[in-house]
């Protein structure tokens, strides 16, 4: 695995895990397909030990009350949530709050929040990231952001 996770307070936990819950929303096929690929190499370090589960959910599903209660429920079992999006300058309301009704049912395990971007060069995703570092802090989790050519923490 890069070097970004293996510097996660979790990584050692992560690693003897036998059992691995990665939840969360993607934009459209593009950002989901990074959400995928990074799922996959994810999967490959943990080992075949470890039963690694994942349930993404597309941005628009988000909008039904009922779907976004599933995925928040999904969310906060999770040992990493991740958000796959294009640069914009905000996120939309309905992430928001699906954030919200995560973090309320959220146990104090530790968990990882993971913003995917596009490559710097399409877009400034600045006060995205600003946001999501914001709800990690106040869900005491670790954050990682990562662009398509980069890789920040």
């Amino acid at each position: 695995m890069d070097t970004t996770l293996s510097r996660l307070r979790v990584w050692p936990l992560w690693q003897k895990a036998k059992r691995f819950a990665v939840s969360g929303v993607h934009e459209d096929s593009a950002t989901g397909a990074r959400a995928e690929e990074f799922c996959q190499t994810l999967s490959r370090s943990l080992g075949l030990s470890c039963k690694f589960t994942k349930e993404m959910w597309l941005l628009t599903e988000l909008r039904t009350a009922d779907l976004r209660a599933i995925a928040a429920k999904e969310a906060a079992a999770a040992e990493l949530v991740i958000v796959s999006v294009h640069h914009a300058e905000t996120l939309p309301d309905e992430v928001k709050s699906w954030i919200e009704l995560w973090l309320k049912q959220k146990s104090r395990r530790s968990m990882v929040l993971l913003a995917l971007f596009d490559a710097p060069y399409r877009g400034t995703s600045s006060s995205i990231q600003a946001c999501l570092r914001a709800v990690a802090e106040r869900g005491n989790m670790e954050f990682l952001a990562r662009s398509e050519e980069t890789q920040e923490d």
